[in-house]
């Protein structure tokens, strides 16, 4: 690869071939494994594509297939939107889909979304598929082949390949990307093997001294008499192998350090928690998360279960076929019996516990939280769903209240925090006294509990800074973690004490949460306490050693700009549109950047730029309707609130000056009716029910007042504008 990407084994790893010479069964296991096949080099033994000059056409875009003088080649547009023809370096997984790696330029890989379906041609494989819709064949597109999220160095390599390192030049744009082993080999799971073939040879080997990462033993679960379900023979420890191992790449996370390291998990990664869309709103998989935050919630982890109770860790393969490998735990006598399965030969373990989703359009992924379908809550009863496909939601409802062992069974905590979750989602102030109470009455999983904190303190602030602060107090980093998320919606003198209190966590998942939360703060609040400087040099540090992304460099724009480095800001704004020009984020930020250096036109450019490439988002319509607002096109502002206001991802704050503007503008039926339809959809806010009270008393509606008045009171009854508003009507 033109000597800027290529196999160079670090002087602590010893590659799979050094360990497959004394492993031989491990060895033969893995050869047969996915994680051996997760990337191989391009060549007729692992190219299973048509790459017989076939050609492929799809939306803007004609790719053709071929060989030449035995290289793999793959003609297509370009980022110029011309053709032109690129060599496959690597292919990537063998099923149901192989994609291939294509270099751009020396040392640059681009996954190309054209992949070979590995399927037989009896289930519609054996063709070339296009893995995105036709608008991404376009070289604008963000999700373009040849974009940022499409390289291979910077989002795909570390978890395809042994001891990467992404080597990325900011200055010249260019990967100098070097590995030890092609794929997920020997030394991804067990660590740097040198040392280990050295006490071998060195006759120091001992069972204390094996010179590799300690994976811990896993638990053995035994059934006792009565007992249907097995227990482990003692305590379950923390879930070490299923964090710190599988889970460095079967998760969905942000790394902090190289991800070959040997730390444990949050020390090199930060996971992503139940946020829409990456899950619904009852925990289950929606995008692609890759197992750990699913396998959290579930009580098969809260028992001590990790990965390899399931799946033997060289083929990667369950330890026994589909459903059996539940019964080695869940006596098949009681949990396949028809008082359990209702007497449907559908009603698989998996099918109910662990129903599939698609991804990439034909491969298939198990949920892992091993939850039971609840009547409680919607999306629960999906499983339901594969045979019952045209039952209505009350009929799936009723049937899972019917359903035989359901009444006496253990309380449904996770149906109940489901329904809570949602409507907590939907910002409804009546949801947080029940989740105040299922948080002090249930100990939920942390990823749930956290879920829960973090959308309520942004409805109730004050009333939970006492929870939010005790957060900072818990054993589990996930919890602490969560708690300075919680920070920013906090006042600023409560969110800079709790801030303070994590600074020095001895975690490096949680520090850099203070870190990223710490950039809302006023500058003067840093000169009180030192240790909030360094922590924000550590996270600079941190950001820097990902500047192939825009995310990073946006962080640290912002640190620039709260140290009134105003050019080095700006470079690193720059810089994150360099790579991504369609990144919202970035160019939402930079334009608050410049307007507040009084650049107002080059701040509206970014504006412009972002509702080009973001028109359906509502915080891109809300901020340009302000800048239209600041340019005194006050009639043009409204259609932009007016679609920020109604669209899915609004905020009360949105609807509340879309009202506002209508008011102002002299449209207040309009108004009116936006403030009614927003207390619908967020009932208890109080912006709204004060504005809605108010612009009923200046139409002289006795009714509407009355009615927005008696609201207020019944949620904020020792409010003064409630009792102001409460003595208009006596």
């Amino acid at each position: 690869m033109s000597g800027h990407s290529s196999v160079n084994a670090s002087e602590n790893y010893a590659g799979a071939k050094a360990c497959i010479t004394c492993h031989k069964a491990q060895g033969d296991a893995w050869l047969n494994s996915d994680h051996y096949q997760s990337m191989q080099p391009a060549d007729e033994n692992v190219v299973l594509g048509d790459f017989s000059g076939t050609k492929y056409i799809f939306g803007k875009r004609t790719s053709r297939f071929f060989v030449k003088d035995g290289k793999y080649l793959i003609e297509t547009l370009n980022d110029q939107g011309k053709q032109q023809t690129y060599p496959v370096r690597y292919v990537f997984g063998y099923r149901p889909l192989q994609q291939y790696l294509l270099e751009t330029e020396p040392g640059r890989l681009q996954a190309f979304d054209v992949a070979w379906d590995t399927r037989p041609g009896s289930e519609g494989g054996q063709r070339w598929y296009q893995l995105q819709d036709e608008s991404v064949t376009d070289p604008e597109h963000p999700f373009f082949w040849t974009g940022y999220y499409q390289n291979w160095n910077s989002r795909c390599a570390a978890c395809h390949t042994t001891d990467f390192e992404e080597q990325f030049n900011s200055e010249t744009n260019q990967y100098h990307s070097t590995w030890t082993d092609v794929n997920v080999a020997c030394e991804s799971c067990h660590g740097p093997g040198q040392e280990h073939i050295q006490s071998i040879t060195d006759k120091t080997y001992s069972s204390d001294n094996t010179g590799l990462k300690e994976l811990g033993e896993k638990l053995v679960f035994h059934f006792s008499d009565g007992d249907p379900i097995a227990r482990p023979q003692r305590s379950p420890q923390s879930p070490s192998l299923a964090l710190d191992t599988c889970g460095a790449c079967h998760s969905r996370r942000s790394e902090l350090q190289e991800p070959s390291g040997t730390e444990p998990y949050h020390q090199r990664f930060q996971l992503e928690g139940l946020d829409e869309p990456l899950y619904f709103s009852d925990g289950q998989i929606r995008e692609e998360v890759f197992v750990l935050g699913s396998f959290l919630q579930s009580k098969m982890a809260e028992a001590g279960v990790t990965c390899t109770n399931c799946h033997d860790p060289h083929t990667g393969k369950t330890l026994l076929p589909g459903a059996q490998v539940c019964g080695t735990c869940h006596a098949p006598t009681v949990f396949a019996a028809p008082e359990h399965t209702n007497g449907h030969e559908g009603a698989d373990c998996l099918d109910c516990h662990m129903p599939e989703r698609i991804y990439m359009g034909v491969d298939a992924r198990r949920d892992h939280r091993f939850h039971r379908p609840s009547p409680k809550h919607p999306n629960s009863s999906a499983p339901c769903k594969t045979c019952h496909e045209d039952a209505s939601e009350g009929w799936l409802t009723d049937a899972l209240k019917a359903w035989p062992k359901r009444q006496g069974a253990s309380p449904d905590t996770l149906g109940e925090w489901a329904a809570l979750n949602q409507r907590l989602s939907a910002l409804d102030v009546t949801a947080v006294n029940a989740a105040s109470n299922l948080l002090n009455e249930d100990k939920l999983p942390s990823l749930e509990e956290a879920a829960l904190v973090e959308k309520m303190v942004v409805i109730a602030p004050q009333r939970m800074l006492e929870k939010v602060s005790g957060m900072t107090e818990d054993d589990d980093p996930i919890i602490r973690q969560s708690a300075a998320r919680a920070a920013a919606s906090l006042p600023e003198a409560s969110q800079y004490q709790l801030l303070l209190k994590l600074s020095q966590d001895p975690v490096r998942s949680v520090r850099a949460e203070v870190a990223s939360t710490l950039l809302s703060l006023r500058p003067q609040w840093f000169s009180r306490a030192p240790q909030l400087t360094a922590l924000l040099e550590e996270y600079q540090q941190l950001l820097r050693d990902s500047q192939d992304h825009p995310g990073a460099n946006l962080g640290l724009a912002k640190i620039a700009s709260l140290q009134q480095q105003i050019p080095v800001a700006i470079e690193h704004y720059e810089l994150a549109l360099q790579i991504d020009p369609q990144h919202i984020p970035s160019l939402l930020s930079y334009s608050d950047f410049l307007r507040s250096f009084g650049n107002e036109d080059k701040a509206r450019k970014q504006l412009e730029l972002a509702l080009r490439y973001g028109s359906d988002m509502a915080a891109v319509q809300f901020s340009y309707g302000l800048q239209k607002i600041r340019d005194k096109a006050y009639q043009q502002a409204l259609p932009h609130l007016t679609k920020a206001a109604n669209s899915t991802e609004a905020i009360p704050r949105y609807a509340f000056v879309n009202a506002v503007a209508l008011w102002q503008l002299n449209y207040r039926k309009d108004a009116i009716t936006v403030l009614a339809e927003a207390d619908t959809r967020w009932p208890g806010n109080y912006d709204i029910l004060v504005t809605r009270a108010k612009y009923a008393y200046q139409l002289r509606d006795v009714t509407a007042l009355k009615t927005a008045v008696k609201a207020l009171g019944e949620y904020y009854p020792n409010d003064a504008t409630y009792k102001q508003l409460q003595g208009l009507l006596n």
